[in-house]
């Protein structure tokens, strides 16, 4: 007989291929070894914003541990059917170029073993007519909530209920599941109908109806009402809504004892328990010099202890290239690393999120809202304050503050504004670490934590989610692990 196998198909995004390979883990974890796991690799174009040198180290460390996964990665597509230039849209076609070559891994994989499902990434849906033809049964892994999917496949009926672009809406957007929220919360790349993205979307919430199920990087305690109205079809008036499985939260947390030799851990062991605010802002996350001098005066000012991970992107490189290290002393105000070196830590270059996040000192976290890093935050239970920067972190940013009220909300300069002035910084530190509001938060997110670690202990939602997946995918009986 043969093997049994799932295939797993993650753009090489690290927020997206760290979170697909924790599936990979939960997934021999629950079927006893019985299945193995093969993750395929393409090499996006190198301008691509899901070129990360991060995601490509962690895969290599999970190749050489020993675990029943194995990568494949694609054939690469001739340079002349390649798409050129950085941007998601070509590396979108990039992804879609690939369906040949997946076409012929899959059946190559198929000769030697039986494939029950293979699971793509979000910006894999292109490809997802492949594997089907092949009669796979095909599965989305969402690593955003459950929110934006229930915006994502609604966006067609938005698309058809407002002719204008987005961006010119005053008025506030209402989907099913979720507050309505200001139209200028949606991603800047879905706010107008011209641009290739939005379109590309717009396609993408059509293709959701014709997969298996799409799993979800959440659980249902956080998001009950998005879920809900998946679940109650909803979010596709007049269209299938694929079945939706809150698997989450999928965090990448290593092993307790990773980074205890790292200097931001060493400094974090000295400070009082939940004292020290931590700034950090994602892998992409990097600020103007006007804007690093407002964070430095705000954070003086608030007179609270913070832990910054300050970078930098370089005049003139493009918005999505990954953000550089910095000399601290070259981009702050004269003087402020002298007056603030009894309360603050500035760390120029990449930062051990996980490990600052799960350490008992940290007390709060200024967080630009990406997916992954608000489960790692709910995960520690550290409350936050929300300070968005592109993408899909808007929305995040305004479910976390009015749906969830697990932040304190962060206003810019102006309406349309990009800048953060230094006292309203200094205003939500201090709110968030001293004031009423603050405990409000604390609290709310404290329940939050509790429910995640419920949500993957055995029992359950997430564990049985995916305990009953694998059983449909195996068609064996559950085991006990």
């Amino acid at each position: 007989m043969k093997a049994r196998k799932v295939v797993l198909f993650p753009t090489p995004g690290a927020g997206h291929i760290v979170a697909m390979i924790e599936l990979a883990k939960q997934i021999l974890r629950h079927s006893c070894n019985t299945l193995s796991i093969t993750i395929l690799q393409i090499n996006p174009p190198s301008a691509s914003p899901l070129n990360s040198a991060a995601a490509s180290t962690h895969a290599q460390a999970v190749a050489a541990s020993g675990l029943n996964i194995d990568f494949v990665e694609l054939p690469p597509t001739p340079s002349d059917d390649a798409p050129e230039g950085g941007g998601l849209i070509p590396t979108l076609r990039y992804i879609e170029s690939q369906k040949s070559s997946l076409s012929k891994t899959l059946a190559s994989i198929s000769a030697t073993a039986t494939v029950c499902a293979i699971v793509v990434d979000m910006f894999c849906l292109g490809v997802s007519d492949v594997p089907a033809e092949l009669g796979i049964p095909t599965y989305v892994l969402y690593t955003s909530g459950a929110a934006m999917l229930a915006f994502l496949l609604y966006f067609s009926e938005l698309d058809r209920k407002h002719a204008g672009d987005f961006r010119d809406l005053k008025e506030f957007l209402e989907i099913p599941g979720r507050c309505p929220f200001p139209a200028s919360a949606v991603p800047a790349l879905m706010q107008e109908k011209n641009n290739p993205t939005y379109r590309w979307f717009l396609r993408a919430s059509e293709l959701f109806s014709k997969v298996d199920g799409v799993l979800v990087n959440t659980f249902r305690e956080l998001q009950p009402r998005p879920i809900k109205a998946l679940k109650d079809g909803l979010c596709k008036p007049g269209l299938r809504t694929p079945p939706d499985f809150p698997i989450g939260p999928l965090l990448g947390l290593g092993p307790a004892t990773e980074s205890q030799d790292h200097e931001c851990i060493k400094w974090l062991d000295r400070q009082p328990l939940a004292s020290v605010v931590f700034l950090c802002f994602g892998s992409m996350g990097a600020f103007s010099p006007a804007q690093i001098a407002e964070i430095a005066q705000g954070l003086e000012g608030s007179g609270q202890r913070f832990l910054w991970s300050i970078r930098i992107r370089p005049k003139g490189a493009p918005q999505f290239s990954e953000p550089k290290d910095v000399d601290p002393s070259e981009v702050l105000p004269e003087g402020f690393l002298r007056r603030t070196k009894e309360k603050g830590l500035v760390w120029p270059k990449w930062a051990p999120q996980v490990a600052i996040l799960s350490h008992p000192a940290v007390g709060g976290f200024v967080s630009h809202c990406g997916w992954n890093s608000t489960l790692e935050s709910v995960w520690f239970g550290v409350p936050m304050i929300a300070w968005p920067l592109y993408a899909e972190q808007g929305m995040n940013a305004f479910e976390l503050v009015n749906d969830l009220g697990l932040s304190l909300e962060l206003k810019k300069e102006e309406e349309g504004g990009e800048l953060v002035k230094g006292e309203e910084l200094e205003k939500a530190v201090r709110s968030l670490m001293e004031g009423e509001e603050g405990k409000k938060v604390r609290e709310k997110m404290k329940e939050a934590k509790n429910m995640a670690r419920k949500a993957m202990e055995e029992g359950g939602s997430s564990y049985s989610t995916l305990a009953s997946l694998i059983q449909r995918w195996t068609k064996e009986g559950s085991c006990n692990t």
